[in-house]
Parts: structure tokens; C-alpha cells; sequence
């Protein structure tokens, strides 16, 4: 038993031997073909393609033909159903929209804020009697800013200035407007018979200067409309030759040309001109009830007066020395009062003088008023207010020649002060509250009394000054 057992167990043994040798065999075969196989492949550097439904046919002997070149299609592969790949996100930069281009319109200033500049011809030349032509004066300006007003002054020593015409030109645009064309004429077939002019041609005016004929102190004195409009410059560049000519058209009276001015506010540029405002229809007439006053305290305060007078009327009480001494100086009337009020009364700056509109309808705001400066001021504008029963400040001229007169005709100058534009100013600057207007009067407070004057004769002295006012409304 033993002895069986034992060459079973030799037998099993062999077995097991030969079947390892058996496998090891078959194994390394089997890797070496592989081998060979991957080697090939290295060698042709083809790709090796498979096509289980053809018999592989052998190569021929010949000489081999180029490899055809294989393109693949860039199909992705089919996966799996239970296969999914991850969503990648990738941040894509937004394409920018470009910023469109644009012009910026500048908005445009107050008149009060823009520059003004003044440039004068005082060169005296004799006006040839009855000579069409004339006598030609140059001013040239090198200011390149653009015109938004122009004024010309204009003084003239003539004997008779209903044989006048005067034009105004600029040579570089080429445009000309005539300013005075024979005063008086044709109404008079003379035309004016009295001498001198002494005064502004302005758009912005109320009367004519063509009916223009005044004993004193000029023929023609203050501010006054021209034969054509001046704002036909409006818009164009100041820079230029700028020239006057000035013809006498009949014999026997002769004159000159004393001096003359431009007075232009520019601007850095061309703007649009600001349309005239619109005035309902007013009444016939009006007169303001109510109103009172007193003389003025000190020999040069009567703004002061005149401004605690106006707002006693709508409730706000002031005393007039007060008043005064809250008013700021300057030698610039537009910005202070100037000078001593102790002075002599008829001097302009910077001599003892008074103080213009602004300065006091600030102050009047500081105690609580609806105080606001205007110049120029339109007749309808002024009478629209009083139609509204709100009275109104008015800046006159007056005289003194012995006894005191108000609100007759004055002479427009020009000023030039150390702080400021150059500015328009008059002898016997006064001010006054104007309280109603009938179809040929106008009525207004001056101290404690209510006085009147003819429509025409207020605004000559109203129109010295540029029609400086102040009212309650902005």
C-alpha cells in the first residue's frame, strides 16, 4: 500500500513538471511574435490596418509604389453610453463696444459773465463838407474770440447833424451797416438842425437814434438804436480791420470827428443769439397804489434810499443807513460803491459816484428780498412788471444847474476800472422807482414825491445807463 502510494505521488509530480514546461514554451512564443509584430510596425512607419472580411493579398516584388497617404476624419469617436465627460467652461472675454464719439456743446454764460473789450479811435479828423465819401477811421482788433454784442460810440462835433450819415464796416467778413442816416430826415427835409453827437449805437435800446434831436446836451445823447442792426456781426470773430466813414451831404455846415469806440463782449465761441423774450399783451395803463417814501439821507446814497423804499412796499423793512454801510466797495460800480458818499454829485469813477444795479439786488437778497439785476431791460418788460403791481428800480440820469432836475437826457462813457470789464457809465447817475405808465406818461417815485414824464423823455434818460433796472422777478 505504502509502495502504490508512492509511485502515485512520483507520477503527479512529473505531470505538474511537464505542464509548466509545457506553458512556459507557449508563453514566451507567443511574446515573441508580439514583439516581431511591434517591430514591423516601427520599421514601416505605416499604419497597421485590419480588415476582417478580405483574404490579405501579397505584396508583388515589383518596385514598391509610394504609400498612399491616409487622411482621417476628424469624427470624434463613438463612447459609451455610460461614459460622460466633464463640461469644461472656459470664460470668454466680451468684445468691448466702442464708445462713441462725442462733442461736447459748452453751455453757454450769462451776458454779465462774459469778457468785454473796448479799444477806441481818438484821433481827430475833419468830416469834408458835402463830399459823399467822406472821411474813413481804422480800428484793428487782434482778438480772435467771437462776438456775441457790439456797440459803437460815437463822439461828433458837427453844426448840423441832419446832413450826416455814418456806416460801419468790417473789411474781412465784407459786411457794412449803416448807423445814422441824416437825422430827422425825412420827416424834416432838413433833417436835424442841432449839433454834436455824443452817444451808443445798441440793438438792445428802445428808441431810434434817426429821431433823435435834443437841445441838450447833445442832439444826440444817450443810447439809442442804429440805422441797421449791429447784430449782423453777431457770431464773427472781433478780430479785423474795423473802419467808420462818416459823410456830410449838404454845403455850409462843417464838423468833425472827435472819437469813436468799439464796445464788444466776445466769447471763446460762435454761439446762437438768445431770442427776445416774449411779452403778453399789456394794459393800456397802469399805476401802482401804495407805494411811499423819503428824500435820501446822505448826498450820494440814493440807491440805498430807493432800495429800502422798493421793499418797504412788499413788507420787508430796512433802515437806509444800514443799508448803506452793508454795501461793498470797489471801484467798480458793478461790483461796490464808489467813492465817498459825501462827494459832489455828477462826477463819474473813479470820482465819487454811486453803485449800480447788481450789488444792490444782492444785498437786498442778503435780507430777504426777490432782487434781481437786469440791463439791458425792454420798455414792455418794464411796464409788464408794473402791470403785475410790482414796482420797479430804475437807473436815470439827472442834472444840476442851480436847482435839481431828473430824468432828462445824458451822455453815455466808457469806464475802465482796475477790477472788471470795461463798462458804461454817465454823469448824474440817480435812481428811481418806477410805479405806472399811461399811453404818454410815466409815472414813478423819486424821494418822497410821485412825479411824471413823457414816455419819450423817460427813455432817453432810462436809456444812458443801458436800461439798468431791478425787479423782483430773475
Amino acid at each position: 500500500m505504502h509502495r502504490h502510494f508512492s509511485v502515485f505521488l512520483l507520477i503527479l509530480i512529473i505531470l505538474i513538471i511537464f505542464s509548466i514546461f509545457v506553458y512556459s514554451n507557449g508563453t514566451a512564443a507567443n511574446f515573441q511574435s508580439d514583439s516581431t509584430s511591434v517591430e514591423n510596425n516601427r520599421q514601416t512607419n505605416t499604419p497597421r490596418l485590419i480588415d476582417s472580411t478580405q483574404t490579405p493579398t501579397p505584396t508583388p516584388s515589383s518596385t514598391p509604389s509610394p504609400s498612399p497617404t491616409i487622411t482621417f476624419s476628424p469624427t470624434p469617436p463613438s463612447l459609451p453610453a455610460d461614459i460622460h465627460l466633464p463640461v469644461v467652461l472656459k470664460a470668454v472675454q466680451p468684445t468691448a463696444t466702442p464708445t462713441p464719439t462725442t462733442t461736447q456743446t459748452p453751455t453757454p454764460l450769462p451776458d454779465d459773465q462774459l469778457a468785454k473789450i473796448l479799444i477806441c479811435n481818438q484821433h481827430n479828423q475833419d468830416i469834408p463838407d458835402d463830399d459823399p465819401d467822406g472821411v474813413t477811421s481804422l480800428i484793428s482788433i487782434d482778438d480772435p474770440r467771437f462776438i456775441t454784442d457790439i456797440d459803437v460810440r460815437l463822439e461828433i462835433d458837427h453844426s448840423w447833424i441832419g446832413d450826416l450819415t455814418v456806416s460801419f464796416t468790417h473789411q474781412e467778413s465784407g459786411k457794412v451797416t449803416s448807423l445814422i442816416d441824416r437825422p430827422g430826415y425825412p420827416n424834416d427835409s432838413l433833417g436835424c438842425k442841432l449839433p454834436n453827437i455824443a452817444g451808443i449805437l445798441d440793438d438792445d435800446i428802445a428808441l431810434p437814434a434817426e429821431s433823435e434831436c435834443s437841445t441838450s446836451p447833445a442832439a444826440i445823447s444817450g443810447i439809442y438804436l442804429p440805422t441797421e442792426n449791429l447784430n449782423r456781426f453777431d457770431g464773427d470773430t472781433a478780430a479785423g480791420n474795423w473802419l467808420i466813414t462818416i459823410a456830410d451831404h449838404s454845403q455850409y455846415d462843417t464838423g468833425n470827428l472827435d472819437s469813436w469806440c468799439i464796445y464788444a463782449t466776445v466769447n471763446d465761441y460762435s454761439v446762437q443769439p438768445t431770442p427776445t423774450p416774449t411779452v403778453d399783451p399789456l394794459p393800456e395803463s397802469a399805476i401802482i397804489a401804495g407805494i411811499t417814501g423819503q428824500r435820501q439821507s446822505l448826498p450820494l446814497d440814493c440807491e440805498s434810499r430807493s432800495a429800502v423804499d422798493w421793499a418797504n412796499f412788499f413788507g420787508v423793512s430796512i433802515g437806509e443807513i444800514n443799508f448803506f454801510e452793508n454795501l461793498p466797495e470797489s471801484d467798480n460800480p458793478d461790483l461796490g460803491f464808489v467813492g465817498s458818499v459825501y462827494g459832489q454829485w455828477g462826477q463819474i469813477p473813479p470820482d465819487p459816484y454811486g453803485v449800480h444795479a447788481e450789488p444792490v439786488a444782492e444785498l437786498l437778497r442778503d435780507y430777504g428780498m426777490n432782487a434781481y439785476a437786469h440791463r439791458p431791460f425792454s420798455w414792455d418788460e418794464l411796464r409788464a412788471e408794473i402791470a403785475q403791481n410790482r414796482p420797479v428800480i430804475a437807473w436815470i440820469v439827472g442834472n444840476y444847474d442851480g436847482s435839481y432836475d431828473y430824468v432828462v437826457n445824458g451822455i453815455p462813457e466808457f469806464y475802465n476800472p482796475n477790477e472788471g470789464y470795461p463798462m458804461v457809465v454817465a454823469s448824474y447817475e440817480h435812481t428811481i422807482i418806477v410805479t405806472g405808465y399811461t399811453s404818454e406818461k410815466v409815472y414813478y417815485l423819486n424821494g418822497a414825491n410821485i412825479y411824471q414824464k413823457d414816455i419819450k423823455q423817460f427813455l432817453e434818460s432810462w436809456s444812458a445807463l443801458g436800461n439798468m433796472v431791478i425787479t423782483t422777478q430773475h
